[in-house]
This record gives C-alpha cells, structure tokens and sequence, in this order.
C-alpha cells in the first residue's frame, strides 16, 4: 500500500468515526430525549443491529417485556420492546420526579404503561432520523410513531407481517446505575423502488406508492334514474300486456331522481340528450334532502327547479287530452237544474219593523273635464 493508500485509509477511518450511524443516533438520541423531556438520565451503553427473519423473531422477545406495535410511513408495521425495568422507570419518573429500585416482584404491565412510554418512543424516532446524514440510514429508521399495545407475544408477531426485519437492541442504564434494562426495535427492512426509464435510457424519479385512492376511484357505483312513480292496482298490473302505455307527469323529465343501488336518493336533475346522447343534468341538492322520501316532495319543488334547465334539448311528449264531460256551447247536454223548494216565512218580521234609512246626499257636480291617463302598459298574462 502506498503513502497516499495509507493516508487516504486513515481519512476514511476518521470520516466514519465522526458520521453518525443508526446505532450512534439512536445513543445520542434517547439520551437527549430523556433530559429534555423528562429530566431524566438514560444512556445507552450497547447497541447491536441485525436483520432477522420474521420467524424467527420471537426468539429477540423478552419476557415481561411491554410490546408495543408501531405506525411506520406507506401504511407498514414495526414493533418496539421495553423491558420492565425501564417501562418502571419511566413511569415514576412522570408520576413521582424520580426513579427508585426496581422491586423483587415484577407487576403486570398495562395499557397504562404504553400511553406514558408512546411519548418518548415518537420523541426517539423524531431526533434519531434527524441526525441521520444519508438516505439509506434514514430508511433503515424512518420516523415510526406509537400505534398500539399487543397482548401476548402472539399478536405481536401476527402483527409484523413483513418476511424480514432489522432488529436493533438497546441496553440501557437507567438513572446512574439505579437500573439496567433494553429496548428493542423491530423495523422492516426498506424495500427498493425501481427505477424507471424513459425512452431515451435515462433514469427517471421513482413512482409514486400505490394508494388507496386508485382503487376507490376505480369502483363502479350503479346508479338509477327514476322518471316518476305511478300507482296502480294489483288488478291493473296483472291486466298489463306488452305494448300497454303507461301515463306520465308532464315534468316528468325536468324532476329525474337519482338513487344508490340500496334505493337512497342521492341527487335529482333533468334528464334531455346533449349532441344525440342521453343526458341528465344534476341540480344542487341540500344535505336536508339526502335521504328523504321522494314521496312526500311536491311537484311545485321541482317544477322550481325545472326552470334552471333551459339548455337541455327535452324530449316532446304528447299527452292524450282528457274527455270532455261536454263540448263548450252545447247547452243540449246540459241537463235541467232540479227546482227548489219555496223558502219559508219568517213570522213576526213585520212586528219587528225596521228603521227608515236617511236619504242620500246628492254628489257634487265635477268643474272641468278629467285629465287624459294615457296608454296603459300591457299586461304579460301568459
């Protein structure tokens, strides 16, 4: 090896020495997190990092340790072990303002212990990928928040579906040397995204992850559109043939309602065609009329709201006019009025008598002639 091999290894050697790695952020991490949160003395004096096959996991579990599953970027599930020695710790250390020694009987861990260890969990993630200098390090511990308690050991694992993990353990000296206990960290190994190319051969940005929302997007929602609703007999639907017509409301393609496939009405609209096609216009429709019963809306509502649809190219419906009880001027069908019988007196009006009403003044007469009002503005009747 040459001078300038020698000299270029030690540069390297001493660059390493001063890059901050997963396990030195997670040192200086926690320590810093513990007295600034807490006013507490944590250290961490070993760190070892490995991947493990998910099988295999159960093995890195302690016992009466406090599992904790973990929320992680893109939807993906890590998990964190405390021992009991610093979930105790830090419970008292937020209740009481300090740590005492651990007892001889170790209690049950409840739901109570993983709300007060959450905090310093996401503080942890939060300054340890911060501190983080290269992308590859910052996707081996990504910022993962606390999700929830697992039970037993066996929803632990059921939870951590990935094949394989990075485990990092944390031995951690509590207060001084009050106490010593661990922390481990399951995280999935980062997978990695292809890159794609463009026609010319370069390396384009990666694609952006799948979400829930091209699937949602991409459902199809069976919708009805309902002309009107006409009421019938059994009797007269059992006489229905086929080439049978049916009467319909006049506005009946200017009041289109539109239901769900559960029959809830969700909007109403015009139906008409628009360049030959069958459309159908949809108006503005409050929250208070979601889910109320078309039945009970009048035709006045809608014919409102027809008015609004003056664009739509409606089809002409020819109605057949009702029958005529008789034709206007003939009186031969009129039949003859009964006669009434003759009212009866009323006795003792004439011993009543009535008062004599007072003359009428006369109107004066009018000096001069009336002032001509002009044309008056024509009416719009129709």
């Amino acid at each position: 090896m040459s001078v300038l091999q020698r000299k270029a290894q030690v540069g390297k050697h001493e660059h390493q020495a001063r890059a901050m790695t997963v396990p030195k952020s997670l040192r200086v991490g926690l320590a810093k997190v513990a007295d600034t949160a807490f006013d507490m003395a944590l250290a961490v004096i070993g760190v070892t990092q490995e991947r493990c096959a998910a099988e295999d996991l159960p093995e890195k579990i302690e016992e009466d340790s406090l599992l904790i599953l973990l929320d992680g970027p893109a939807g993906v599930t890590g998990g964190a072990v405390v021992g009991a020695a610093l979930v105790n710790a830090l419970v008292q250390q937020q209740t009481m303002g300090r740590v005492l020694p651990p007892a001889p009987n170790a209690r049950p861990l409840t739901a109570t212990d993983a709300a007060l260890c959450a905090p310093v969990l996401d503080a942890l993630f939060i300054r340890a990928n911060g501190l983080l200098e290269t992308p590859e390090d910052k996707q081996i511990l990504p910022a993962f928040k606390f999700g929830a308690r697992a039970d037993s050991q066996r929803l632990f694992s059921l939870a951590l579906e990935e094949p394989e993990y990075t485990v990092l353990k944390l031995t951690i000296d509590v207060s001084g040397g009050i106490a010593q206990s661990t922390l481990t960290l399951v995280l999935p190994i980062p997978k990695a995204v292809p890159e794609r190319h463009n026609s010319e051969g370069e390396s384009a940005a990666p694609g952006s992850p799948a979400t829930l929302e091209h699937s949602v997007m991409a459902v199809t929602a069976e919708l009805s559109a309902v002309l009107c609703r006409v009421r019938v007999s059994l009797s007269e639907m059992s006489r229905l043939r086929p080439g049978d017509t049916l009467s319909i409301p006049s506005n009946a393609f200017d009041s289109v309602e539109v239901l769900s496939i559960e029959g809830a009405r969700i909007a109403r609209g015009a139906m008409g065609q628009v360049d030959g096609k069958r459309a159908l216009m949809l108006s503005q429709t409050s929250s208070s009329d979601q889910g109320a019963d078309p039945a009970e809306e009048s035709y006045d509502e809608l014919d409102a709201e027809a008015s609004d649809y003056g664009n739509l190219n409606l089809p002409e419906l020819e109605l057949h006019q009702k029958e005529a009880l008789f034709e206007p001027g003939d009186t031969a069908a009129v039949p003859d009025l009964p006669d009434l019988p003759d009212l009866p007196e009323i006795e003792g009006l004439d011993e009543i008598g009535l008062p004599d009403l007072p003359d009428l003044p006369d109107l004066p007469d009018l000096d001069g002639e009336l002032p001509d009002l002009g044309e008056l503005p024509k009416l719009n009747i129709a």
